[in-house]
């Protein structure tokens, strides 16, 4: 079909070239972020929006350009509801919550989740963690101008900043991983995201001591060197570990099997052999992760001080754990429709087990004085959001660094930004 013939068939009467190309977009988007790169299909998208296969390529060159134009206009919308949140007098808090309410808003189109950066060509990955670089560096200024105000307590900006920009980029995919509980309205978004940020969950404004959970039950151990089965085992744990770590930082699609036995020195035949394929693959990733999570969810439960120092501890737990190569359990951002039926049924599951421990501590929390009251379902459906970040290339690997990351989520969960 000529570019001529396509663009009379991507542009009917009312609708402008530029807004059909927006259009393929929002739809690319939200399949991304359903499914993955793997089964974002562009047959799918344009059958979703009443046009042919052919008519696609008058906007996108192929699926990793689709990736590139998604990611980049997620960082433009982002940038633009930052611009008009700030163009309006108010103080910098007033401004941050203008941006959730425009991030949040359910007539806004859906924004794909930075989770396959590695489909894409190095200038292409530049050119999205530059715009992501100049966002959060804006949102940091945000913060500071509101310490110089006196609204906000002092914080490391820039780590907030990336915290703010990460929940506000999880909250709305947080509908579909809580299907376990039940997905809130956008209404109970706004708020619960607003208050994580400016309020915690804590009743006072004094932040609890923090607690050094002991994960070292959940680093792979060594087998008896003549236990055949332990073996095994220990090759297993080896497999999925770098499988987790790699699909954190890459993407699921973007890394390969090959890519995952190299980096073991095994063959792709050794991994089919002890993992199946990579659907089964990443089930086995999430089946880690939650093992992770879990563990961490009953020291939690088992914590001796007050509820909020209990769930303040388990955040800088997960924060330390996710950018550990040893641990890095695979985060649940993006690709849910890509698990099989089976592994999503487990997911829900397990899902939902956490997600009763987070709303126990919560509600004992309130009863007992140390957590304010509040939307218990909603509130803790924010938790992972802001951690979704710290599985990136771009954090920074010196543990020293990390562990102050943990420490100012930590923080944040428990008194938010507001000055004491």
């Amino acid at each position: 079909m000529s570019t001529q013939l396509q663009s009379r068939e991507l542009t009917p009467a009312g609708m402008s070239s530029v807004r059909r190309h927006e259009r393929v977009l929002d739809e690319a988007a939200r399949q991304l972020n359903a499914n993955g790169v793997s089964l974002t299909s562009l047959t799918e998208i344009a059958e979703q929006l009443g046009i042919s296969r052919a008519a696609m390529y008058y906007y996108v060159e192929d699926r990793e350009d689709l990736v590139f134009q998604c990611y980049r206009r997620s960082c433009e919308i982002t940038a633009r509801h930052l611009n008009e949140a700030t163009r309006d007098p108010g103080t910098p808090v007033e401004m941050i919550l203008r941006f959730i309410e425009r991030m949040l808003d359910p007539n806004e189109p859906e924004l794909a989740a930075r989770a396959e950066i590695a489909m894409m060509t190095q200038a292409q990955r530049d050119t999205i963690q530059g715009l992501y670089d100049a966002l959060a560096a804006r949102v940091a200024t945000l913060l500071t101008s509101g310490q110089e105000a006196g609204l906000l307590r002092e914080c490391d900006v820039d780590v907030n900043a990336r915290c703010i920009l990460s929940l506000v980029t999880w909250a709305p995919l947080a509908r579909t991983w809580a299907a376990a509980t039940g997905a809130p309205g956008s209404q109970s978004l706004q708020s619960a995201v607003g208050e994580t940020i400016f309020d915690g969950l804590g009743r006072g404004r004094t932040a609890p001591e923090i607690a050094t959970f002991d994960l070292t039950s959940l680093c792979m151990r060594t087998g008896a060197v003549f236990d055949r089965d332990a073996i095994s085992e220990a090759k297993r744990e080896t497999l999925v570990s770098v499988a987790s770590r790699l699909f954190n930082r890459k993407g699921i699609d973007a890394t390969s099997l090959e890519e995952i036995a190299a980096q073991v020195g095994a063959t792709k035949r050794t991994l089919h052999r002890h993992l199946g394929s990579k659907q089964e693959l990443v089930g086995a990733c999430y089946e880690r992760a939650f093992k992770i999570f879990l563990h961490i969810k009953q020291a939690m439960l088992e914590h001796p001080g007050s509820r909020l120092a209990a769930i303040s501890s388990a955040m800088y737990a997960l924060a330390t754990a996710y950018p550990r190569e040893d641990l890095s359990p695979l985060s649940p951002l993006v690709g849910f429709g890509a698990l099989s039926p089976a592994a999503q049924e487990k997911f829900r599951r397990d899902s939902g087990e956490l997600a009763d421990g987070y709303h126990d501590t919560i509600r004992r929390g309130i009863a007992e004085g140390s957590i304010a009251n509040v939307d218990v379902e909603t509130r803790a459906l924010m938790l992972p959001g802001l951690l979704s970040w710290l599985v990136k290339e771009d954090v920074p690997t010196d543990e020293q660094r990390r562990k102050h990351i943990a420490n100012e989520i930590a923080q944040l969960v428990a008194v938010g930004l507001k000055a004491r």
